[in-house]
C-alpha cells in the first residue's frame, strides 16, 4: 500500500507511550513533481479523515474508542521546502480537529 492508494489505510496502530491510533501513511514518490505529488498526499490524507469521520475506524479497531487519532506520513525522500510548508499548514489544520499529524522520514530498509 502506499500514498496513491486511497481506498486502503496504509497501516494501523496504537502508540505504546501517547495512547493515540496511529494511522500511517507510506509516501514513495519523490518532489519531481511536486503539484502532483501534494494533491496525491490531499487525496490519501482526505480517504483517512473519511474513515475516521465515517466511525470505520471503531469498527475495524474496537481499541481506537477513546484514543486520539493521528495520522503520520512516512516519505522516502525529503520533502521541497514548499512540501515542508504544505505538511506544515496541514498539521495546525488537522490539529484544530483534534487529530494529531507528523512527518518524517521511513525508516531504513525501505
Amino acid at each position: 500500500m502506499s500514498i496513491v492508494d486511497t481506498g486502503n489505510i496504509d497501516a494501523i496502530g496504537i502508540d505504546k507511550v501517547s495512547g493515540d491510533v496511529v494511522l500511517n501513511i507510506s509516501d514513495h514518490l519523490d518532489w519531481g513533481e511536486e503539484a502532483s505529488h501534494v494533491k496525491a498526499l490531499e487525496e490519501k490524507v482526505n480517504a483517512y479523515l473519511g474513515y475516521l469521520e465515517s466511525g470505520q475506524l471503531i469498527e475495524d479497531m474496537p481499541e481506537a474508542r477513546g484514543r486520539r487519532p493521528m495520522i503520520a506520513v512516512y516519505h522516502q525522500f525529503a520533502p521541497t521546502e514548499t512540501a515542508k510548508q504544505v505538511l506544515d499548514r496541514l498539521q495546525v489544520d488537522l490539529e484544530s480537529h483534534g487529530i494529531g499529524f507528523n512527518f518524517g522520514a521511513l525508516p531504513a530498509g525501505y
